[in-house]
C-alpha cells in the first residue's frame, strides 16, 4: 500500500497552516451563502409572471414555465443541474468546515458581517432586474453559473489545504506509543537504575506488560529495526526534516527497514531487552541526531 508522508516544517508552522484554513472555509461558508440567496432570485424569477393588467405592480408568484415548450424545457433541466450542484456543494463546505473545526455560530457570525448597515431597516435577497417576459434573463443565469464555478474552485483550494494540513500531522509525533500507560520515568536528570548514581535519561519509560503492542507515534519510514546496543531491540522511525522517534527494549520487531508506516500503526511489542530492569518501552524523540523532550510533541504530555 504506497503512502506518502509530507514532512512537517514544525509545530508553529502547523498551526499557521490550520489558521489559514479555518479562514479559508468561513470564506467558502460565506460565498456558498451567497450563492444560495441567487439561487433563491432564480427561483424567484421563475416562479412570476407580467404584470396582467400592464401596470407597474408585481403580481403573485405565478409558475409560468411549460414543459412542452423546448424553451422552458431547457431552462428547466438547467435549473435542475444548478440545484443539483448547490446541494452538493452546501453539503461539502459543511464537511470541510467541520473537518477544520469552524463552529456553526462563527459561521453564521461571518455572513452576518457582510451584510450593508443602511438608515432605513430593509433586507430580503438580492435579485436582478425582471426581463420583459417575465421570466429570469441570460445574464442572471451566467451569474449563477459563474457564482457556482467560483465556489467549486473555493472548495477545491479548501480541500488540498486540509490534505496539506492532516498530512503534515500525520507525520508529527503526537500521538503515545503506549495508550492507556503513564510514563514510568521521564525526561532528563535522573538516578540511573544499575548505580543508583545521577546519569541523564533521553527519552520516556513506559512500564508495561512484556508483550503489549507498541504503535508508531507518527507515520514515516523505518530506518533501523534490530539490536542497538543499550537499548535492545529497537525501532526507529524517520518522519521528515531531521524528526525520528526511537523505541527500544523491545520483545518483538513487527516492522522491517524501509516499511513506509501510518499513524498508529503497531510496530512492535513490549519487553526487557538491553540495558534493562524488567518489561518497559523507552521511548525518544530526535530533532536533527539530538534527544529532545517528547512531551513537547506528545498530545496530552506523553499520557
Amino acid at each position: 500500500m504506497a503512502f506518502v508522508i509530507l514532512p512537517a516544517d514544525g509545530l508553529s508552522g502547523s498551526r499557521l497552516r490550520t489558521v489559514r484554513v479555518r479562514w479559508l472555509a468561513a470564506s467558502v461558508v460565506i460565498l456558498l451563502g451567497a450563492t444560495l440567496l441567487a439561487g433563491i432570485g432564480v427561483g424567484v424569477h421563475v416562479a412570476r409572471n407580467d404584470d396582467p393588467a400592464g401596470g407597474g405592480d408585481i403580481p403573485d408568484p405565478v409558475l409560468t414555465l411549460d414543459a412542452s415548450r423546448p424553451v422552458d424545457q431547457a431552462l428547466i433541466e438547467q435549473l435542475a443541474i444548478l440545484s443539483g450542484r448547490l446541494v452538493r456543494l452546501e453539503a461539502e463546505a459543511g464537511r470541510l468546515a467541520a473537518r477544520v473545526g469552524v463552529p456553526e455560530d462563527e459561521e453564521q457570525e461571518a455572513g452576518a458581517s457582510g451584510s450593508i448597515a443602511q438608515e432605513v431597516p430593509s433586507g430580503g435577497p438580492m435579485l436582478a432586474p425582471y426581463s420583459p417576459e417575465g421570466r429570469m434573463s441570460a445574464p442572471s443565469m451566467l451569474q449563477l453559473v459563474g457564482s457556482l464555478d467560483e465556489l467549486e474552485t473555493q472548495l477545491g483550494h479548501v480541500t488540498a489545504a486540509v490534505a496539506r494540513r492532516d498530512l503534515d500531522g500525520m507525520a508529527f509525533p503526537s500521538r503515545p506509543p503506549l495508550p492507556g500507560f503513564a510514563p514510568s520515568s521521564g525526561f532528563g536528570r535522573r538516578l540511573d537504575p544499575f548505580t543508583g548514581k545521577p546519569a541523564r535519561h533521553t527519552g520516556l519509560d513506559y512500564a508495561a506488560p512484556h508483550g503489549a503492542p507498541v504503535l508508531a507515534s507518527a507515520g514515516g519510514r523505518v530506518r533501523r529495526a534490530g539490536p542497538y546496543g543499550a537499548y535492545g531491540r529497537t525501532v526507529e522511525i524517520d518522519h521528515g526534516s531531521g524528526l525520528v522517534t526511537r523505541y527500544g527494549h523491545l520483545s518483538r520487531i513487527l516492522v522491517r527497514v524501509g516499511d513506509v508506516l501510518l499513524p498508529g500503526q503497531q510496530i512492535a511489542k513490549v519487553g526487557s531487552t538491553g540495558r534493562s530492569t524488567g518489561p518497559h518501552l523507552h521511548f525518544e524523540v530526535l530533532q536533527d541526531g539530538t534527544a529532545v523532550r517528547p512531551e513537547l510533541f506528545l498530545d496530552g504530555h506523553g499520557s
